[in-house]
């Protein structure tokens, strides 16, 4: 769970301690989404080439990000040639993958790339909403650095109250403990 004043900065909070940060100095994505999905990526993938990302997009991918302006470098998919994403995750070229599989087709490399992601630890996003997310947190983090506070103190702001560090918190409804006799 992220706490924060804005929904980047809690993103990216969560994201952190799910251990799927994004990373932060920039780098190289690889992007391959279904055509369903090629309008709605544009702009998040040109917001991440703006924060100093290399794009590496897969065939169909590439070739709507070219017509519409957006740089990006072709790489093939894990049943087409070499070298292809998971070639480029294995050598640590690749910091993040944006990948929404659909249909039979793309099972085998959904699975080819998600299984490399996770071994060598890379974030893995399969919808642009999370992709969205994921850029909206960058640029929370490259303005400000995260601030840690106790989840009582959220609370105790949100009830317009003073946080009183003596006293200890009260049980959730329905929690048995020894003082409410459970």
């Amino acid at each position: 769970m992220g706490i924060a004043d804005s929904f980047g900065m809690a993103f990216a909070k969560a994201s952190k301690a799910s251990g799927n940060a994004v990373p932060l100095s920039g780098g190289t994505l690889v992007v391959s989404v279904n055509d369903r999905d090629k309008a709605t990526v544009t702009p998040i993938i040109r917001r991440f080439h703006d924060l100093g990302y290399t794009i590496l997009a897969t065939g169909g991918t590439h070739a709507y990000l070219s017509r519409l302006g957006i740089p990006s470098t072709r790489i093939f998919k894990v049943g087409e040639g070499r070298p292809n994403i998971v070639d480029g995750i294995v050598s640590g070229e690749i910091g993040l993958l944006i990948n929404t599989p659909l249909g039979k087709k793309s099972q085998y490399d959904d699975y080819a790339m998600r299984r490399a992601a996770i071994t060598h630890n890379i974030p893995y996003l399969t919808t642009m909403s999370a992709a969205s997310a994921a850029c909206d947190a960058l640029i929370a983090l490259r303005s400000r650095t995260p601030k840690v506070r106790a989840l009582q103190d959220h609370i105790a702001d949100v009830r317009g109250q003073e946080p009183d560090p003596g006293t200890p918190l009260a049980p959730f409804p329905g929690h048995l403990s020894k003082e409410t006799g459970g």
